[in-house]
């Protein structure tokens, strides 16, 4: 068990939000880095940070150097996670976007490097040349810089590809699409406030494209396990290791909350095609003893509940 020092940039994120709260609960000096540009911070981390001293937040921006060796240091982990998302958000925003995945993520390199951390943590994206987003290119830039800290000047790096990461707390809207309004949303969280609300539910292109949907608690723990020296210079799959078709995903939440709800079929993101992606859980399994707990049907059964409070409708779970 990870004792020391542990530094989440992008902390007030999903997944690092909840990674926080274990290692709150376990004693470690925990340090939540984020810009607090895209979103505000969730209540429970607001509560985190009050509640707990050995929690601390720094409002900063890994595009700064200073901010971010600053930050590193005395670090025994730190999980690099800050990112500007979005695979279709980002069209009229490449050199920003550049500036944070790319550069940002050599900073966080950089100080993690020099503060001699012993594991650095990141979830990289593997190239998907199909798909011409800003956010895919800089983001398979920003891994591929990172493969070269560990490979050339030796930082323990520690991969997590992350597949289609949902649950409670997941945000619709990170930030407002100025190129195509409408397509920068969350799949999983639109779907199910649609369908609590009977509203319907944008399916894009024809529905049949698959991916790996992995419910958040089963993330958060892959997350926990990961800093180990068995993991150090691995890149490993994290997900349910089932690809499951996007139609189907949103038959199954008008289901499950006993909605009305239509599908209405859009076009498909601006710069994608239709994939097929899910993990290949072989290396996770072997290196860290990971794998998931919740499937698919489980993992909404504990996420619908969260957004009908927070649309004030009943529960149908």
């Amino acid at each position: 068990m990870i004792q020391g020092k542990v530094v989440l940039t992008g902390g007030t994120g999903l997944i690092m939000s909840n990674v926080a709260e274990r290692y709150a609960e376990n004693g470690n000096e925990v340090v939540i880095f984020d810009n607090q540009q895209q979103h505000a911070m969730y209540e429970e981390t607001q509560k985190l940070i009050k509640e707990k001293e050995n929690v601390r937040f720094v409002e900063g921006d890994i595009r700064d150097p200073k901010a971010m060796a600053e930050v590193a240091k005395g670090a025994e982990v730190f999980y690099h996670f800050a990112a500007l998302m979005g695979t279709s958000s980002r069209f009229k925003q490449e050199v920003i976007t550049t500036e944070v995945n790319v550069i940002g993520t050599i900073n966080a390199c950089q100080a993690a490097l020099d503060a001699g951390v012993k594991y650095y943590v990141y979830p990289p994206r593997p190239a998907l040349s199909v798909w011409m987003t800003p956010y895919i290119i800089t983001k398979t830039a920003g891994t591929q810089f990172t493969r070269m800290y560990n490979q050339i000047y030796g930082l323990p790096t520690i991969g997590l590809n992350i597949q289609n990461c949902y649950g409670p707390r997941e945000r619709a809207v990170l930030e407002a699409n100025s190129y195509k309004p409408g397509e920068g949303r969350k799949m999983m969280a639109t779907f199910i406030e649609a369908a609590l609300l009977g509203e319907p539910l944008p399916v894009m292109g024809d529905g049949e494209q698959a991916s790996d949907f992995v419910f958040i608690d089963d993330i958060v723990d892959a997350c926990m396990k990961a800093p180990c020296d068995k993991a150090v210079g691995k890149i490993m799959d994290a997900g349910t290791g089932v690809a499951t078709q996007v139609k189907k995903v949103a038959e199954l939440i008008i289901e499950l909350t006993g909605s009305k709800s239509e599908i209405k079929y859009v076009p498909l993101r601006t710069g994608e095609v239709k994939v097929e992606t899910k993990a290949d859980l072989a290396t996770i399994k072997e290196v860290l003893d990971w794998e998931p707990k919740y499937d698919l049907v489980e993992g909404l059964k504990r996420t619908i509940p969260y957004y009908a409070k927070r649309l004030g409708v009943p529960s149908p779970i």
